[in-house]
């Protein structure tokens, strides 16, 4: 039965395929917006949503490129419908105010993963499909219906993977976003299950990296205004399982808080945001180096970001207090993201760099100060997931390019420190490099990450990506060697 399940699935997002590649002629392609200010109605040159805030900084998660966003309950195809500019199966009328749009998108990646925990001879290749269909339902301007159903498939690598690699089929949203005007205000709220990615993606992100998207449960309200927006949550995470819609509601990993946004003088250029935040999370099992053990806590900050002419910049600092496996959590963490162009001419050049710190804790102390980051997002130091937000101080210089107008290509290169000796240095997944708690030492070593992406199409973005965390002092001393990691990968999106 699973079988065929999944055959329906496949045949249906083929389906969603050909009918796609037969309207991409007339899709009309567009660049990010980059408007300083709100919108009253959808966009009529891309599929962005009507909201008096700047869209840019609106929460509703990470843009995919070409006027698409990453959670595709994001995008309002209404506006392009309205000047007859609309793709096939996007912003379909029904009867009365009803409307009908239909997303599709398949991902094909193969990883290469060489020394991975820096342990010789366990060299393993692995294939990675994602595919989602999504329908969003607009019943009139005030209330809709989101539901998307995705699949995750692998091929090679270890047999023991996560629900969120290997599914044959799951729920991944569903849920009512009902919302008004309120003079100049936009008042809303989503029930159900949905994605969330609203804050620093150190911090908080839609586990990308992974087949299949992470997903929650529970309540969002938000009210956006022309230079403010505060939003509140309530949400329990998706349990996720491996076979056909047989996914449930983890009561015990919870993500709560209240989160806002002001723009800090807008004038003619893009504007520069301040966004603090308080997330209250709670989880029964988590790992953190060589503890597992319940871990409540709040986490308290605020991101400033924007652009002042060339220079863009994207901070943060968290402080966090609770409790972990029965002791006291003193644990902070500061991000420093910034990038700055030469020319906007040509290959418009780019200077980047990122810092990163986050405090340390050892499992023998009193008080557990290792930083926990969360729900971070799992490309913000690689794919290969060499490093984590926790015991670390990183400098990552690097330089991008863009050799045309569908090309990118980029280039870093950071030296990795450990802030205390005593603790072991940790990997993706808060997991330790097995001895390192006991050798002395704080060079972790260097991570050079290089990468390209070119859309061939309007539909198509392919992708390189190489990182190699070259093993330093502390790596060495507990007998464990470089590792490298490579993907290779296509995404079409409708």
């Amino acid at each position: 039965m699973s079988a065929s399940i999944h055959s329906k699935i496949l045949a249906g997002m083929a389906w969603a395929a050909l009918a796609a590649a037969t309207a991409a002629a007339g899709e009309v392609r567009v660049a990010p917006s980059s408007r300083c200010e709100g919108s009253a109605a959808a966009g009529m040159a891309m599929p962005s949503a009507a909201d008096p805030y700047p869209l840019m900084a609106a929460g509703w998660g990470p843009e995919a490129g070409k006027g698409l966003m990453a959670s595709r309950w994001g995008e309002d195809w209404s506006g392009l419908r309205a000047v007859g500019r609309a793709p096939a199966f996007k912003a379909m009328p029904l009867a009365g105010q009803a409307s009908l749009s239909l997303s599709a998108e398949l991902r094909l990646r193969h990883d290469q993963f060489d020394n991975p925990l820096q342990n010789t001879g366990r060299d393993f290749a692995r294939s990675l499909l994602r595919g989602v269909v999504g329908a969003d339902l607009r019943f009139d301007e005030t209330l809709r219906l989101f539901g998307e159903m995705a699949t995750g498939q692998v091929g090679g690598g270890p047999r023991a993977v996560g629900a969120n690699f290997r599914n044959e089929a799951s729920l991944q949203q569903l849920f009512v976003d009902v919302h008004s005007d309120a003079g100049p205000l936009l008042v809303g709220a989503m029930v159900g299950r949905q994605e969330f990615a609203d804050g620093p993606r150190q911090l908080l992100s839609l586990g990308d990296g992974s087949n299949l998207h992470r997903s929650w449960n529970g309540i969002r309200g938000y009210v956006h205004g022309p230079r403010l927006r505060v939003g509140a949550f309530d949400l329990r995470a998706t349990a996720l399982e491996r076979g056909a819609f047989d996914d449930g509601v983890r009561i015990d990993e919870r993500l709560q808080g209240i989160n806002a946004s002001f723009i800090l003088g807008a004038g003619a250029g893009p504007n520069t945001y301040f966004e603090p935040f308080w997330y209250r999370t709670g989880k029964l099992d988590l790992r953190i180096g060589d503890s597992v053990g319940a871990d409540d806590r709040d986490t308290f900050g605020a991101r400033v970001w924007g652009r002042l002419g060339r220079l863009r910049h994207d901070w943060t600092l968290a402080v966090q207090r609770g409790r972990f496996d029965g002791r006291r959590v003193h644990a902070w963490g500061l991000f420093a993201v910034q990038s700055f162009e030469l020319t906007e001419n040509g290959w418009k050049p780019q200077v980047t760099a990122h810092v990163d710190i986050a405090s340390a804790g050892r499992a023998d102390a009193a008080a557990a100060n290792g930083f926990n980051p969360l729900y971070a997002s799992s490309g913000y130091l690689g794919e290969g997931q060499f490093l984590a937000l926790s015991n670390l101080l990183m400098v990552a210089p690097g330089f991008a390019v863009k050799p045309g107008p569908t090309t990118s290509l980029t280039l870093e290169a950071g030296i990795a420190r450990r802030l205390d000796e005593s603790a072991p240095v940790l990997a993706g997944g808060l997991r330790a490099y097995p001895g390192t708690g006991e050798v002395g030492g704080h060079a972790i070593g260097s991570l050079l990450r290089a990468g390209a992406t070119w859309s061939p199409a309007a539909h198509t973005t392919l992708s390189l990506n190489f990182e190699q965390l070259h093993a330093g002092a502390v790596l060495r001393s507990a007998g464990l060697a470089s590792a490298r990691y490579i993907a290779v990968g296509a995404t079409w999106r409708y």
